[in-house]
């Protein structure tokens, strides 16, 4: 019993030492001090339900370095992709990632051109080769100055354009042989409508950037766009359409000004102007963070994460623009009748439906996003984290996501049933669902957010059935203009080629055209409340709108859901 006492007295002292001690290791490791750490209150990985993929294959490629950190995309053609690793050009089975043939030493990396069956790929002395994609067989085709520094090629039906330090070159692609050369410029052109157009970085009082035209058969310089423009965000016929990006000073206007510039002379024809400076603070430090120009729509975001949406058409000073507000950070679209955003905190990421600004939330996001990719319906997602998702584009749902070392990714590639993942050095392939290869079922702004409304129409006392039904979305009411117009009988035509609807009724014209939020009236425009759109195959126009146009009484019932028409004013 003494024994005993003395043991567990010993036990319980030793316990005490070691609580004391482990107290005092606490004490040392946490401060008590509550304003001198952090809690993001994030929640624990095992939250993320979302299914994790595993690969079919992985193949090693080149690792990005500090010094050429560029991750050049693989070419896909016919079941094969191809990638330069080591300076050696490798196809590749996409089923299988086991390899098919190799060609060439010290090629270029990155440097792969798909055209006819053929690749094109560069050496570093300079060389072009035309190799045979589906059997590796090769030949050179044409032999730089070894002089020249830098150097990239570009090739475009029978020809071969290549720049480098000592100009651009036009060369036949079937003999070899250089057609001409010019000194201007020293960049990869765009061809446009028998023209060659290359941006150009020039440095003197400011840098500025520029667009030279070249002569297509004959290389000679026709025209140098004056000032400093982005490079060419539409193509209209004739009309080319730039951003002009000379710095803003304090009597700058608007935060966005287009050029449109005369393809043949290279003159600036008109210059078109969204989003006005806002009054009290200094112009210098407002300016747009994003430019697309869909169409005829344009779209402008700002610093305060606002985006303006404007028809390019349509007259400021009659039509206002769309303002889409969110706390976001708008990145990629439209796409799918959507914007894409970053969430406020930069975790994860959501869209805006154009057509009602409704918010479609992408599940599973955790980590900022590197590379966001979007194909068919898939919307793909590389986060900083490493990890990868697939997504539903418009439903928002994660339907799997796959762990990589990575934190930065080329862009997302689709073959077949298998997405391709090229992630810092490593290719992987994963089963891509089913759902995220069919097609995006509608890419116009009011993709996904009109359902049918059960309506009835009366036209002076008489009631008719709606064929088609009425449209909703939101708290607007659509009818089918054709219909509606033919049973008050006025008259509709169409002209295919500027995809305008004519509407007649007397000595009455209005001409409609879908995305247009303006009616031409008298060769004036009229604000509409709501763009025409096309749904099912017919051109619909909000209620409100349809009465001023054709100068009938149009009224909304709403307890018995019918549209009134009265044409007895």
């Amino acid at each position: 019993m003494k024994s005993w006492k003395h043991t567990t007295l010993a036990l319980v002292a030793a316990g005490m030492i070691m609580s004391s001690t482990a107290v005092a290791g606490a004490s040392a490791q946490t401060n008590p001090d509550p304003n001198a750490g952090y809690d993001g209150q994030v929640m624990p990985a095992v939250s993320n339900k979302v299914p994790f993929a595993k690969p079919v294959w992985t193949v090693e490629l080149d690792k990005p370095t500090i010094e050429n950190s560029y991750q050049a995309p693989i070419v896909i053609d016919n079941g094969t992709f191809f990638t330069i690793k080591a300076g050696v050009l490798q196809a590749r089975s996409i089923l299988t990632g086991k390899l098919v043939w190799s060609y060439g030493t010290k090629l270029q990396a990155g440097a792969i051109q798909l055209q006819n069956g053929s690749l094109y790929v560069s050496g570093q002395d300079g060389a072009v080769y035309q190799v045979a994609a589906k059997t590796g067989t090769a030949k050179r085709i044409y032999q730089a100055n070894k002089k020249s520094t830098f150097s990239q090629f570009k090739v475009e039906g029978n020809t071969l354009y290549f720049a480098s330090s000592l100009g651009l070159v036009s060369v036949n692609l079937a003999t070899g042989h250089e057609k001409w050369r010019n000194t201007d410029v020293n960049s990869i052109p765009a061809k446009v409508g028998g023209k060659l157009l290359v941006m150009a970085m020039e440095s003197g009082a400011i840098t500025v950037t520029t667009t030279y035209a070249i002569d297509e058969a004959t290389g000679k310089t026709m025209w140098r766009l004056a000032g400093s423009h982005s490079h060419v965000l539409k193509v209209d016929g004739e009309k080319l359409y730039f951003e002009n990006d000379w710095p803003k000073n304090d009597t700058t206007k608007f935060l966005v000004e287009l050029d449109v510039v005369d393809l043949q002379t290279g003159k600036v024809i008109d210059t078109k102007s969204f989003v006005p400076v806002e009054q009290g603070e200094d112009p210098m430090y407002q300016y747009a963070t994003k430019l697309v120009i869909e169409g005829d729509e344009v779209y402008v975001s700002t610093k305060d994460h606002q985006v303006y949406h404007y028809n390019l058409n349509a007259d400021p000073a009659v039509v206002k623009p769309e303002l889409i507000q969110d706390d976001g950070t708008w990145i990629a679209g439209p796409y799918n009748g959507k914007l894409i955003y970053k969430n406020g905190d930069n975790i994860g990421l959501h869209a805006r439906k154009i057509v009602d600004h409704s918010q479609v939330y992408y599940q599973g996001l955790d980590n900022p996003a590197s590379r966001v990719d979007l194909i068919d319906s898939g919307l793909y997602v590389g986060q900083t984290d490493g990890e990868v998702y697939a997504l539903n584009v418009a439903t928002g749902k994660a339907l799997s996501r796959y762990q990589t070392s990575a934190r930065s990714y080329a862009p997302f590639q689709v073959a077949g049933d298998k997405l391709l993942v090229q992630a810092e050095g490593k290719l992987y392939a994963l089963t891509l669902p089913a759902e995220l290869r069919k097609p995006i079922s509608g890419t116009g702004l009011g993709t996904g957010a009109f359902t049918k409304a059960d309506a009835s129409l009366s036209i002076d006392g008489q009631l008719k059935k709606f064929e088609p039904s009425m449209m909703t979305t939101g708290n607007r009411m659509l009818v089918p203009l054709r219909f509606l117009v033919s049973e008050i009988g006025a008259a509709t035509s169409y002209n295919a080629q500027t995809k305008q609807t004519t509407v007649t009724r007397g000595d009455r014209s209005i001409i409609l055209a879908e995305g247009a939020p303006f009616a031409t009236v008298g060769g004036g425009q009229t604000a509409l409340s709501y763009a025409p759109v096309v749904l099912g195959g017919s051109l619909y126009i909000p209620v409100s709108d349809i009465g001023k146009l054709l100068g009938v009484t149009v009224t909304w019932n709403g307890g018995t859901r019918t549209v009134e028409v009265s044409t007895k004013n």
